[in-house]
């Protein structure tokens, strides 16, 4: 039963820790910034693709315009036959032409910076700073995209140019509802595996973290899954052609921003979330610290003692202890290499014949070590307790990592020499 609570209390912990930094660190400027980036990137450059497949690679455009269902991501947003009756009959490379390739390669490096800019702002605490890789990781991402792209179009070609053959025409004609639907099937799943692609790959070695796989692939999979499911809902509830009658090309550009910033707002959600599951014990720390003393008086103060005030994670068989009423938890002159976290009961800290009474989802232990001396009083269960000791090197990363604690603490020193000296 304890294992159970302790389960779903770690998923609600994540879940707040995740909303609150993603708040915080101002995640959805950064969703926003990355699906504009997008849309003056991504379709140029598919754009460009076609022009290539059409006029380099001398492919019939009437093939591409039987590409409708192939196709389909495209053609709801670009009107193909349209650019390619207006294609020229040979391939001019002009300085204009030039020009405007340069600046769509440019805005999509802008695309890719966006997304390590994005994750930057989640695991800079914990990331190193990489100037060079981030430049070479941007550039990277976009040479993958565009090549990822040709693929797809070389690919949606070749199988065009089997199912031609009299043997597949044939069937074709035979089961024409199961070859259409397996064809509108295979575009959608090898949409969503490119995307699961990128996600985890992003995860995993644009945060800089080197967070683990199998945490990557799970928020990966939460990303792509929401976003599979919000793209069903608005094709469901959401008519286009409305949106086309009234806003003309622009209902389309506005219906892809909507969804490509839902996808991104999933994306750096997410990658708040592995983050939160990465450094969960270390995040866990600070909440403890950041705890009311007094009695809550916001929801926001109740939902967090409530979520965090039994900090099951840390309470493993190492470093979770008992003592009975009485029972002697240091004494002066101690080395001071642990800090008491109380889970339950009171204790007393004696110093300079004064003593301080510490509760339950208090600190005890911190004087010591604030000062970097040996213990110089004395702490005593008062009561029945039971205490989580957190190491002095653990106590100490969190003051440097997190300022907000560095700073809470260092009021409460002043607060301990006023009651002590």
């Amino acid at each position: 039963m304890k294992s159970i609570k302790s389960f779903f209390t770690r998923i609600l912990q994540t879940f707040y820790l995740t909303t609150a930094f993603y708040f915080k660190n101002n995640l959805d400027a950064c969703a926003s910034a990355c699906a504009f980036n997008f849309i003056f990137s991504f379709i140029p450059i598919l754009v460009i693709i076609l022009t290539v497949f059409v006029k380099v690679l001398h492919i019939s455009p009437a093939v591409l315009e039987g590409f409708d269902r192939i196709l389909s991501l495209v053609t709801n947003y670009i009107d193909v036959h349209k650019i390619i009756a207006k294609l020229p009959d040979r391939f001019i490379i002009s300085w204009g032409n030039l020009f405007l390739v340069l600046f769509i390669v440019w805005m999509a490096r802008k695309l890719f910076l966006s997304v390590i800019k994005g994750l930057g702002q989640i695991f800079h605490t914990e990331a190193p700073a990489r100037p060079v890789l981030n430049q070479i990781l941007t550039f990277a991402g976009e040479l993958l995209a565009v090549i990822t792209c040709a693929i797809v179009f070389f690919a949606a070609f070749i199988m065009r140019q089997i199912f031609t053959l009299p043997f597949f025409s044939k069937i074709t004609e035979l089961f024409p509802l199961i070859f259409s639907s397996f064809s509108s099937k295979l575009v959608n799943w090898t949409l969503f595996t490119i995307i699961l692609t990128f996600t985890v790959c992003a995860y995993k070695f644009a945060s800089g973290s080197n967070p683990k796989k199998r945490q990557c692939l799970f928020c990966g999979l939460l990303t792509t899954g929401l976003f599979y499911g919000f793209i069903f809902i608005i094709s469901i509830f959401m008519n286009r052609a409305n949106y086309n009658t009234i806003y003309g090309f622009f209902g389309k550009i506005i219906i892809l921003l909507f969804e490509v910033y839902v996808y991104f707002v999933l994306f750096m959600y997410f990658a708040q979330m592995l983050y939160a599951l990465q450094f969960f014990n270390s995040l866990l720390l600070g909440e403890l610290y950041f705890l009311p003393k007094e009695q809550p008086n916001s929801i926001n103060d109740f939902v967090r003692k409530l979520l965090f005030v039994t900090p099951f994670s840390l309470m493993t068989r190492d470093n979770l202890v008992k003592y009975k009423a009485g029972q002697e938890i240091f004494k002066k002159d101690d080395y001071s290499d642990y800090v008491y976290y109380i889970v339950s009961g009171i204790v007393c800290e004696y110093r300079n014949e004064k003593k301080v009474l510490f509760e339950k989802g208090s600190f005890c232990g911190e004087y010591e070590f604030l000062l970097n001396t040996d213990r110089t009083g004395s702490a005593t269960a008062i009561t029945d307790c039971t205490l989580i000791k957190i190491p002095a090197l653990d106590f100490s990363l969190l003051l440097k990592k997190n300022t907000k604690v560095a700073s809470i603490a260092m009021s409460k020193l002043v607060s301990f020499r006023k009651i002590f000296d």
